[in-house]
This record gives structure tokens, C-alpha cells and sequence, in this order.
């Protein structure tokens, strides 16, 4: 039977994942923060693993008790784990650029060397990235730096591990049903709680407010089904973007060069706040 290691798997990609692993019959390790979410895993099936990214001492403990229970063989780790911090760069704070980059990097880089020992030839070593890693827009500068980040990470690690026989993998989706949108909304006001700036947020809560699905979304499901494609050596490529909207942005990033700020400044506007 495969061992899965699975972060981030209290909602959205990371819960649709741990669900479509163990439909597939594989033994699945998975993390999350919150005790409510390790009970909801562990109902399901899963092994439950307390995993925080942004403590050194809690990944050593975390990494020391996936060994455990993986009997120190993975076949696949996946780095799903990970939020986003959208706002303007001139609004950010060392300690909120600090932990968007300890969260979706730093972290992640620690947990996988302390795991890498139980990656063998054949194993799979993959990170959920974003199209954001491969693009930027407005009000996402801090986001998109980790992203970008994230993507230079696999590709090191790709470089550094072939000769073992371990295969790197990077997901990029577009916009997916999850609470990713919730918890962005939730971290931005954070940050610009205590602060006054000179530029008007107000479409960017607009469409972070906005219950509404994005037009092209799709279910987290669609990357976990990418997932088991390269669990399963259907899908032998380093990266796969999921959902039409991060397909055609790739596209015109590719085909518009440095003219793509452009269309990004359309579709995100950037006005000052009025005096």
C-alpha cells in the first residue's frame, strides 16, 4: 500500500486529496492546525498529524511522527499547505511578509528535508503552487512573491534529486471552490487593521466579499484528481496548471511578455483613497 503525506488538509485541495487518496485504497498521512480539523481526518481515515509551518520546533516534531507513522517509507509527500496574504506591497509589514513566506516556503522546504530520507526511487515529491507563481497581478504582490518562491524551490529540488530517482511535481491552479477567499479577506483586514493607506481597496473587497464563484472555477476535486495522476505515473510532467482562467493566463503571460502588466492593472484598477 502507498503512504500519501498530505499538509494543509483541513479544507479545500488538502481535504478533496485526503478524500480521493483513501477512495483509492492508499494509507494517508495528513496534516492541519486546528483539533477540530485532525478529528475530522482521523474520522475519515486518515493518520492525523498537528503541523505548524510557521514554528521550527513543530515541524521537527510533526516530520518526527510522520516517520512514525509512515514506517519511514512516503511515496508521495504533497506540500499543500500554505494562504495568501493580498494586499498591496507598500501595505505590508515585516511580520506579515515574514509569515506569508515562512508559511507557503521556509516551512515547507524544512518539513520536506526532514522527510526526504523517506523518499526513495519512484517516490513523488509535489507542491501545490498557484497560477500566481507564474503571474502577477495588483493587491497580490506578497502572495505571488512566495509563489514565485515555491516554484524555485521544486525546480531546485528537481535538479538536486533526480539522480535518486525522486520525482518533483508542481500543481498551479486558478481559482477553486475552497475558503481560500475567506481566509485571504480574513488576513488582509489583519494586516491593514492598525494601518492608514493611500490606496482604495475597494474593488479588491468587492470581489473578495463577493459570495459569488468566479466564472471558470472549479471544484477542489480537479486537483486532486491531478494528484493521483502522478501518484498513479499517469501525469509524469513538473507542473500542471488546473482550471481554463490559469491556462489562458499562462497563455498571455507567454505571448505578452512585460506588456501583461497591463492587463492585469485593467482587471485589477488602482486608485488612491480619496483625501
Amino acid at each position: 500500500m502507498k503512504t500519501i503525506v498530505i499538509t494543509g488538509a483541513s479544507t479545500g485541495i488538502g481535504l478533496a486529496s485526503v478524500e480521493a487518496c483513501l477512495k483509492a485504497g492508499y494509507k494517508v498521512i495528513a496534516t492541519a492546525r486546528k483539533t477540530d480539523d485532525l478529528e475530522k481526518l482521523a474520522q475519515l481515515g486518515a493518520t492525523a498529524i498537528a503541523l505548524e509551518l510557521t514554528d521550527k520546533s513543530a515541524i521537527e516534531t510533526a516530520a518526527a511522527e510522520i516517520l512514525t507513522a509512515a514506517d519511514n517509507r512516503i511515496d508521495t509527500l504533497f506540500n499543500n499547505a500554505g494562504y495568501g496574504l493580498q494586499i498591496a506591497l507598500e501595505d505590508t509589514t515585516w511580520e506579515s511578509l515574514h509569515q506569508q513566506h515562512t508559511t507557503n516556503v521556509i516551512g515547507p522546504i524544512c518539513l520536506t528535508n526532514a522527510l526526504l530520507p523517506a523518499l526513495s526511487q519512484g517516490s513523488k515529491l509535489v507542491f501545490n503552487s498557484s497560477i500566481l507563481g507564474l503571474i502577477t497581478i495588483p493587491f497580490r504582490g506578497p502572495y505571488c512573491m512566495s509563489k514565485y518562491a515555491l516554484e524555485a524551490t521544486a525546480d531546485a529540488y528537481r535538479l538536486e534529486l533526480e539522480s535518486l530517482g525522486i520525482n518533483v511535481h508542481v500543481i498551479e491552479p486558478g481559482p477553486i471552490e475552497a475558503n481560500f477567499r475567506q481566509n485571504t479577506l480574513r488576513a488582509m483586514k489583519a494586516v491593514l487593521a492598525d494601518r492608514k493607506t493611500r490606496l482604495s481597496y475597494d474593488h479588491h473587497l468587492q470581489r473578495l466579499e463577493n459570495p459569488g464563484v468566479t466564472k471558470g472555477t472549479l471544484p477542489a476535486s480537479s486537483c486532486a484528481d491531478v494528484l493521483l495522476d502522478i501518484i498513479d505515473g499517469r501525469k509524469k510532467g513538473p507542473r500542471y496548471l488546473v482550471t481554463s482562467i490559469a491556462k489562458q493566463a499562462a497563455l498571455a503571460k507567454r505571448l505578452l511578455g512585460s506588456g501583461f502588466h497591463r492587463l492585469a492593472k485593467a482587471n485589477e484598477p488602482i486608485t488612491l483613497n480619496k483625501p
